[in-house]
């Protein structure tokens, strides 16, 4: 299942839900006001052989 990021804008404050399917909005498992999805960042790192190495974005490039 994919994880996917969301920001409350009532308590300002970003949580983790895994999904089965992709939602646009969660309730806030802190003080329940709708929350929004937004884009993860994710961490680029380097291959032992020192090539730079990213995760794929599904586009084949």
């Amino acid at each position: 299942m994919p994880l996917y990021e969301f920001y409350c804008p009532q308590c300002r404050k970003k949580f983790e839900e895994l999904c089965r399917t992709a939602l646009d909005s969660l309730p806030c498992p802190q003080c329940a006001a709708e929350s929004k999805k937004v884009l993860s960042a994710f961490r680029a790192g380097k291959s032992s052989l020192g090539e730079s190495i990213a995760a794929s974005d599904g586009c084949g490039g």
